[in-house]
C-alpha cells in the first residue's frame, strides 16, 4: 500500500519512544521521591521511639534509686509518715506503667525496623527479672509498714536494698543497649539514604544512556533520512510527471483527482476532461468483457490492490489495451484515502496474442480453422446442448475420394492447390441458413488434416435436415476442378452424426463421424452415411481383428492352403493356387474374406503377402523335388493393392524365386481386374514382373472397370472368369454369352482362360463346350494344406 504522509513511520515510532521514555523517567522519579518521603517518615518514627525508650529506661533507673532510698529510710525508722508511703506506692505504680510503655515501644520499634535486636532483648529480659524482684520486695516492705511491724520492716527494707543494685545494673545495661541499637539504626538509615540517592542517580544515568542518547541518535538519523527522502520524493514526482507510464490518482469513490502527462499523451484526455469522473465511466470501453473489469470493482469494494488488463477509451484514437496496477493510498494515520493506478499500453501485445491465437487455430494452407479450433467449436456446441434441451447440431466428416492418387500423380503443389479450392467450395456451399441458431461468428467448416474436413451445423436436430445439406455438398464438390489449366475431378465421402444433449465429447463425435465416412467409402464413395451404433461395433470388430492379426503374424498362426487348377476337358491337375488361412485360437480357421480388407487398411497386407509368397514357393520347390513329374507345374499366388504399389515387389519376387531354385515361368501372380486397370504405376509394376519372366493372371474378370475392348491393354497371360458368372451361366443367357465372348477375346490374344468357382458337373460341361482352357472350384477339390494335397496327388497316381 502507498501512503500520502510526509512523516515516515520510523519517525512516528521515534516520537512514541521519546514519550514512553519521558513517562518512564517521570514515573521513576516520582516513585523514588515517594519512597524517600515514606522512608524518611519511617526514620523519624524510629528515632522518636528510640528517644522514648531511652527516656523510659532512664526513669526506671531513677525508680530503682528511689526504692533504695525509701528502703534505707524504712530500715532506719525514719519512714513513718503516711505521705512517705504514698510516695513509695506512687513510684512503684509509675515504674509498672513505664515498664508496660517500654514493652509497647519495643513492639512498635520492631514492626518498623523489621525485627528484634537480640542484645536489647537479653538486656530487657534481665531488667524485667530484676524489676519484678524489686517490685515484689518493695510491695512486701509496704505491707509491713502498713501493719507497723518494725522488725519485719527492717528485714523487708534490707531485701529491697539488696535488689536495688542488680536492678540499677540491669537498667543501666538496658539503657546502654537501647542507645547502641539507636546508633546502629541511625547508621543503617544513613546508609539507606545514601543508597537511595545513588539509585536515583543510577536511574537517571540509565534513562540518559538507554533512552535519551539512542532517541536523540535515532531522531538525528530520521531527520537525515527525511531529508534524503524529501529529495527522493522530488525526483520521484519529476519521474511520475514525465514517465511513459500512465499514472492516475483517484478517491475512494474512484473519481479521478490527478493524472500525469503520459495519461494525457496516450489517451488524449486532459486532466480537466476527466477530473471528478469515475474511472470506469470515463475510461472503460464498452467492448470489455465483464471478466476484464471484474478485478477493478472487486478492488474498489475490498479496498485492496489489483492487476488487470482493460480496453480503454481514447479521445481521438481507437480503443487501446492497458495493463493496470491499482494500489490503495493511505493517509498519515494509515487510513484508506483513495487509489493510485499505474498503467502501460499493451495493445501491441494483445494484437500479437490475437494473431498467434488465430494462427494456432487456423490451417495455414486453406485458411480454415484447424483441428484444435474444431475441437473447441464442438465443445461449445456440446455445452450449449446440455444447457438447452431440445437443441441439436450435426457433424459432417468429409474425406475426398482418390485424393492421394491425384496428389501422387500431379504433385504436392498441385495437391495443395486442390485442397484450397476444396476449402473454398465447402465454404461457398454452406449457406447462412445452414447454421441455424449459430453460437458465434466462427467458421462452420474446419480442416482436420490432409484431405479431411469437418463441418458443424448448429440447430440441426433432424437427419433429414443434415442430408439436405450433404446432398448440396456432394453435388458442389463433385464438379471438376481446374489445376494449372488441367481439369481434375474428385468426389467426397461424408459421414454424418446428429447430436443433442446426449453428446459426450468432441473426440467421440469426430470418431463416430469418421466411422460413418468410412462406411460411405465402402458403399462406393461419393455419398454420405449417417452414423449408427452398429457401425461402431463393426469398427470395434475390425480393431479386434487388427490386434489379433498382428498377434497372428508374431505367433505364426497364418498358414497356406492350395486349390487345384485343372485342364478342361479331363480334369487333369495342371497347377495350384496358394490361398492364405488363419488358424485363430478361439474362432478356428478364418478365411481371407474376414481379414484381408482389414489387413489392407492397417498396412499388414505386405507382410501377409510376403509370407504367402515365400511359404508357397518353398512348398512348390519341395514338391518339385520329391514328387517329380507328379508335382504341379504352376503355382498361382495373389497380389494385393499395397504389394503392387511397393517399389520392392519385383526384387522380392526375383529373390524368392532364386532362393527356391524356381524358374520364373512356374510362378503366376494373380491381380484383380480393378487393380490391373487402376493406374500407370500398377501397370508399370506388372510390366516389370513380366520382364523377369513371371506370368500374370487377371483375377475376378468381369467385376471391375475393364471391358473386353481394353483387355489387350493389360499385360496379363491368363484371364480368370469370376465365379459370379459361372454360378448363373447355365440359367442366364447373358452370363453365358459374356463368358463365351471373354474366352474368344482372350484366345485371340493368346491368353489362357480359367473358370473360377465350378461346383457342378453341368458347369464343368458348359465351360468345356465354351472351350475354356482350365477350371477351378470345389468340384475338383477344396483348398487343402500341403500335406493333404500331397497325399491326394500320391493317391491319384497309384489309382
Amino acid at each position: 500500500m502507498l501512503s500520502t504522509s510526509t512523516t515516515p513511520v520510523s519517525v512516528d515510532r521515534a516520537h512514541l519512544r521519546i514519550r514512553y521514555a519521558l513517562l518512564f523517567t517521570f514515573v521513576s522519579l516520582v516513585a523514588l521521591a515517594a519512597f524517600q518521603v515514606w522512608y524518611n517518615g519511617r526514620l523519624e518514627r524510629v528515632r522518636a521511639l528510640d528517644a522514648d525508650l531511652v527516656g523510659v529506661a532512664g526513669t526506671q533507673r531513677i525508680f530503682s534509686q528511689q526504692a533504695g532510698r525509701f528502703a534505707a529510710l524504712a530500715e532506719s525508722g525514719e519512714l513513718r509518715s503516711k505521705a512517705d508511703t504514698e510516695l513509695l506506692s506512687e513510684a512503684i505504680e509509675n515504674s509498672r506503667s513505664d515498664a508496660l510503655l517500654v514493652q509497647n515501644l519495643l513492639n512498635a520499634q520492631r514492626s518498623l525496623s523489621g525485627g528484634a535486636d537480640p542484645a536489647v532483648d537479653a538486656a530487657l529480659a534481665r531488667w524485667q527479672s530484676a524489676r519484678e524482684r524489686l517490685w515484689y520486695r518493695a510491695d512486701s516492705m509496704m505491707w509491713h509498714l502498713d501493719r507497723g511491724d518494725s522488725a519485719s520492716v527492717q528485714v523487708a527494707a534490707n531485701a529491697v536494698q539488696a535488689e536495688v543494685e542488680p536492678t540499677l545494673a540491669a537498667a543501666d545495661l538496658l539503657y546502654q543497649r537501647l542507645q547502641e541499637a539507636a546508633r546502629t539504626r541511625s547508621s543503617h538509615q544513613v546508609r539507606m539514604l545514601q543508597w537511595g540517592v545513588g539509585l536515583t542517580l543510577l536511574v537517571l544515568a540509565a534513562v540518559l544512556l538507554l533512552v535519551a542518547v539512542p532517541t536523540a541518535r535515532a531522531l538525528r538519523g530520521q531527520l537525515q533520512r527525511l531529508s534524503a527522502q524529501t529529495r527522493e520524493l522530488q525526483r520521484l514526482a519529476m519521474i511520475v510527471s514525465r514517465t511513459d507510464n500512465v499514472v492516475v490518482v483517484s478517491g475512494l469513490d474512484s473519481r479521478i483527482e490527478w493524472v500525469n502527462d503520459a495519461f494525457v499523451r496516450l489517451t488524449g484526455w486532459s486532466l480537466e476532461d476527466v477530473r471528478g469522473r469515475p474511472i470506469d465511466a470515463a475510461l472503460f470501453s464498452k467492448g470489455n468483457d465483464p471478466s476484464d473489469v471484474a478485478p477493478f470493482y472487486e478492488a474498489l469494494l475490498a479496498r485492496k490492490g489489483a492487476r488487470f488488463e482493460v480496453l480503454t477509451l481514447r479521445k481521438r484514437s481507437p480503443d487501446a489495451w492497458f495493463e493496470v496496477d491499482m494500489q490503495p493510498l493511505l493517509d498519515e494515520e494509515g487510513l484508506h484515502c483513495g487509489f493510485v493506478s499505474l498503467a502501460s499500453d499493451v495493445t501491441s501485445r494483445h494484437e500479437l496474442a490475437e494473431r498467434l491465437r488465430v494462427a494456432a487455430s487456423t490451417d495455414a494452407l486453406t485458411g480454415l480453422p484447424n483441428r484444435a479450433a474444431a475441437i473447441r467449436r464442438l465443445e461449445r456446441a456440446i455445452a450449449h446442448a446440455h444447457r438447452h434441451p431440445g437443441y441439436g447440431f450435426a457433424v459432417l466428416f468429409m474425406d475426398f475420394d482418390r485424393f492421394k492418387q491425384i496428389n501422387d500423380t500431379l504433385g504436392h503443389s498441385e495437391g495443395d492447390e486442390l485442397l484450397k479450392q476444396m476449402a473454398l467450395r465447402i465454404e461457398a456451399a454452406l449457406r447462412p441458413g445452414d447454421a441455424v441458431a449459430r453460437l458465434d461468428r466462427e467458421h462452420t467448416a474446419a480442416r482436420l488434416g490432409g484431405d479431411e474436413f469437418v463441418v458443424v451445423l448448429d440447430g440441426v436436430a433432424r437427419v433429414e435436415d443434415a442430408r439436405a445439406i450433404t446432398d448440396r455438398l456432394l453435388c458442389d464438390l463433385a464438379e471438376p476442378y481446374t489445376i494449372n489449366w488441367r481439369s481434375v475431378q474428385s468426389t467426397v465421402s461424408i459421414g454424418v452424426v446428429v447430436a443433442g444433449d446426449d453428446a459426450r465429447t468432441p473426440d467421440d463425435l469426430l470418431r463416430d463421424a469418421d466411422t460413418a465416412m468410412y462406411e460411405a467409402k465402402r458403399a462406393g464413395r461419393d455419398c454420405c452415411m449417417v452414423f449408427d451404433p452398429a457401425m461402431h461395433e463393426r469398427v470395434a470388430q475390425q480393431l479386434e481383428i487388427e490386434n489379433d492379426l498382428r498377434r497372428a503374424l508374431r505367433e505364426r498362426e497364418l498358414f497356406v492352403v492350395y486349390q487345384p487348377i485343372v485342364a478342361l476337358p479331363g480334369g487333369r491337375a495342371t497347377g495350384v493356387e496358394a490361398l492364405v488361412r488363419w488358424r485363430h485360437p478361439t474362432r478356428g480357421v478364418v478365411t481371407p474374406g474376414e481379414f484381408i480388407a482389414v489387413a489392407e487398411e492397417v498396412g499388414l497386407i505386405d507382410a501377409i503377402g510376403e509370407f504367402v509368397l515365400r511359404t508357397a514357393c518353398a512348398c512348390f520347390a519341395d514338391w518339385r523335388t520329391r514328387l517329380g513329374p507328379r508335382a504341379p507345374r504352376q503355382l498361382n499366388v495373389n497380389l494385393s493393392r499395397a504389394q503392387l504399389r511397393s517399389s520392392g515387389l519385383v526384387e522380392l519376387v526375383a529373390s524368392v524365386l532364386a532362393e527356391n531354385g524356381l524358374a520364373p515361368a512356374m510362378l503366376q501372380l494373380e491381380v484383380t481386374e480393378t487393380l490391373a486397370a487402376q493406374d500407370e504405376v500398377v501397370r508399370g509394376t506388372l510390366r516389370q514382373l513380366k520382364q523377369i519372366g513371371v506370368r500374370l493372371a487377371l483375377d475376378d474378370f468381369g467385376t471391375g472397370y475393364s471391358s473386353l475392348a481394353c483387355l489387350h491393354l493389360l499385360p496379363v497371360d491368363t484371364v480368370k472368369i469370376d465365379r459370379s458368372f459361372i454360378a448363373h451361366a447355365e440359367s442366364i443367357e447373358y452370363h453365358r454369352v459374356l463368358i463365351e465372348a471373354t474366352i474368344r477375346v482372350a484366345q485371340s490374344l493368346d491368353m489362357v482362360t480359367v473358370a473360377e468357382g465350378i461346383e457342378t458337373a453341368g458347369q464343368a460341361a458348359l465351360m468345356t463346350r465354351l472351350r475354356c482352357d482350365h477350371g477351378q472350384g470345389w468340384l475338383y477339390g477344396r483348398p487343402q494344406e500341403a500335406a493333404d494335397l500331397e497325399r491326394r496327388i500320391n493317391e491319384s497316381a497309384r489309382a
